[in-house]
């Protein structure tokens, strides 16, 4: 089976949840016999010459095609982030070339979720994973400015002007025609000819809700890795039978060296903590922190991932924490080390502030035998058992946390007990067979294997 991954960054560069899971993925399926390939934004948005390129690499054994592009391609910058018709001539040239038996799209914010468009519009099989609130959320995380949840587009997308960009908000009030945007936006048709003015600007906005409906729904099947997700998406408007739930499998080889079997944890001995990935505001990472810093339990916390993404925030925490030395910021590991890290931990930290769907991190956790101690939000619920498996903790609360993983220095039996519930995570093989059944399913699609028997 020929296949096209399209995500909108890819390995080695970048290495979120995301990228992760479709570089297993793309493994999972070339060791099951089937020709991969990737095709993945390179966002580096510098005008370096030429404006636009296409390059070919291999990544790990994996093809992929990087596309590269100017920011100014496109008069309108706000539609570039789910909208540009030069990258989707572009996608349909590598389509009509490549010719796959399906098209999987895990992410496409600044490639366009006409992608999607394209591909049916060759007759191939489409099939799009949600991987986060992309296609609700222009700034992906469903939160407002101010930093409260967000349950979906307001207004129509009207409301996301405010969050988004602010000062265009603050320009349509000083020239009092918001409600003249309010009344025009539903009478506009998608895609709207770009223009610079404010009002034009804002119809962007309220724009980007319907076009992205538009193709999404043009998908063969669409994916949701939790019931969570989904339901945001059904309350949001779109039919519960379109999404259909299946869950992320785990790259079991990244747990190699991870301790099968633990000990009770001494009494005496400190509770290892850990925190993996983006070191920002929505992820909470200043809540974990601030929990070790206002307790004088045995309490230690290494804080795995890169400064540099969110420099802002991330430099004065490293600074807060810098005279405590139960505190540290080894920086990201590399992926095979995954499992000794987990074995180096007693309790991982999911602190987040946003609407998490299902964070790698916490299937990762469990798979190599580390409870987890989570915020009491979003998807998290569906995976952390309060009580059973680990913590579920107020949402931003440090003295919540800090209570809680008290109580885990205290009663190191409880421990003992949350790692004996743990769930069992599923494979990864187990997954790509999933997912190749997903391919087959679909009617007029993806054939299946052709047998052959012998006389």
């Amino acid at each position: 089976m020929k296949l096209t991954f399209v995500v909108h960054q890819f390995l080695p560069r970048y290495f979120t949840g995301t990228e992760q899971y479709v570089y297993a993925v793309a493994k999972a399926m070339q060791a099951r016999g089937h020709d991969v390939e990737v095709f993945a934004l390179e966002p580096n948005f510098a005008e370096l010459q030429p404006s636009m390129l296409q390059e070919r690499e291999l990544v790990d054994g994996i093809p992929v095609v990087r596309l590269r592009f100017w920011y100014c391609t496109d008069r309108d910058f706000e539609r570039m982030e789910y909208a540009n018709p030069l990258v989707s001539a572009k996608f349909a040239h590598y389509l009509r070339q490549r010719r796959p038996d399906a098209v999987h799209f895990f992410h496409v914010r600044y490639l366009g979720a006409s992608l999607v468009g394209e591909a049916k519009a060759q007759s191939l099989t489409a099939v799009v994973h949600l991987m986060d609130f992309w296609f609700l959320c222009p700034a992906v995380v469903l939160r407002r400015g101010d930093g409260s949840l967000c349950d979906g587009p307001p207004e129509g997308g009207l409301g996301c002007v405010d969050c988004v960009r602010p000062d265009l908000g603050q320009a349509l009030d000083q020239r009092s025609i918001r409600d003249e945007v309010r009344a025009l936006a539903p009478m506009l048709p998608p895609g709207l000819a770009p223009r610079q003015s404010h009002a034009h600007r804002a119809f962007t906005l309220t724009g980007r809700l319907p076009l992205l409906r538009e193709h999404l729904l043009r998908a063969d099947r669409i994916v949701a890795p939790s019931r969570f997700l989904r339901s945001m998406f059904v309350n949001n408007g779109y039919p519960e039978s379109r999404i259909e739930v299946l869950s992320y499998g785990i790259d079991e080889s990244r747990l190699a060296h991870c301790a099968t079997e633990r000990t009770m944890r001494p009494f005496d001995a400190p509770l290892r903590c850990a925190y993996f990935g983006t070191i920002a505001e929505y992820k909470g990472t200043d809540v974990a922190v601030d929990a070790v810093l206002g307790s004088q339990a045995a309490i230690d916390l290494k804080v795995y991932g890169r400064t540099s993404d969110f420099a802002e925030f991330a430099g004065p925490l490293v600074e807060r924490a810098r005279n405590d030395a139960r505190i540290a910021f080894p920086g990201p590991f590399a992926r095979e080390h995954l499992g000794q890290v987990l074995a180096e931990t007693d309790v991982l930290l999911v602190p987040s502030r946003w609407y998490e769907n299902t964070p790698f991190v916490v299937h990762e956790a469990f798979a190599g035998g580390v409870p987890v101690v989570a915020s009491d939000l979003g998807g998290l619920r569906e995976l952390v058992r309060d009580g059973v498996c680990g913590d579920l903790f107020i949402p931003g609360s440090a003295l919540d946390l800090r209570l809680r993983l008290e109580r885990l220095v205290r009663e190191p039996e409880r421990l003992a007990r949350y790692r004996s519930a743990l769930p069992r995570q599923k494979g990864m093989a187990e997954n790509a067979a999933e997912i190749e059944d997903l391919y087959r399913s679909i009617p007029g699609g993806v054939a299946p294997p052709v047998t052959t028997t012998r006389a």
